[in-house]
């Protein structure tokens, strides 16, 4: 058995979270990276894109002190939504993805809602769309079986509120690029391992 990992960044303001992203403004994807990894939580394969957005094509400076990524790397690194979604979905195949709203229940589509609206958004269809899940609801359970106490969390806070940072220095990122982001859970599914797994099987199958 194989499972995804995934995570995105999209376009972003200053005040966008709090007031919606209207008018001019859109989520447009810029990256999205994905780990395919085994039932044992081993890294099968990895997926990391960065997306050009075409309605607001240069980055805010907000953007790029949240995630580090530059205006640079997208243009010379940065591929239409079109082809990376395209990859994306050839990437998952036919298993799980998951990511991370804290929110929402499990069956919700989290990020999976960000490429649907970016699909719309380019007016494109998906010729097969991977099934999407929340992985959120997997980690309160898991919190409360361990009396840790957390309100609410991103992805990309899960090894501060276990402990475990430094798994994750050597990939040179920061929290909100999406690449650490999919590396946070992961590790914090390895953390409670083999428990983690047991209950990804028992949320799908409820």
């Amino acid at each position: 058995m194989s499972f995804v990992i995934f995570d995105t960044e999209y376009t972003s303001w200053p005040g966008c979270q709090e007031h919606g992203w209207t008018g001019r403004y859109k989520k447009e994807l810029v990256q999205i990276s994905a780990l395919k990894v085994s039932d044992e939580l081993e890294v099968i394969t990895t997926f990391d894109a960065l997306c050009r957005p075409m309605i607001n094509p240069v980055l805010s400076q907000y953007f790029t002190d949240l995630t580090h990524i530059t205006n640079e790397q997208i243009q010379a690194r940065g591929a239409l939504f079109a082809e990376v979604y395209q990859k994306f979905e050839q990437f998952a195949e036919n298993d799980i993805c998951y990511s991370h709203g804290w929110g929402a229940d499990y069956f919700h589509r989290s990020d999976g809602e960000i490429l649907a609206e970016n699909l719309n958004l380019y007016r494109l269809t998906a010729q097969k769309e991977p099934v999407y899940r929340n992985i959120a609801p997997v980690f309160k359970q898991l919190y409360l079986e361990h009396n840790i106490s957390v309100q609410s969390q991103s992805s990309g806070q899960i090894p501060d509120i276990l402990g475990i940072k430094q798994n994750l220095v050597n990939l040179g990122l920061n929290p909100h690029n999406a690449l650490y982001d999919v590396y946070a859970i992961l590790e914090g599914l390895k953390y409670f391992y083999p428990r983690s797994v047991e209950l990804l099987t028992a949320f799908e199958n409820k």
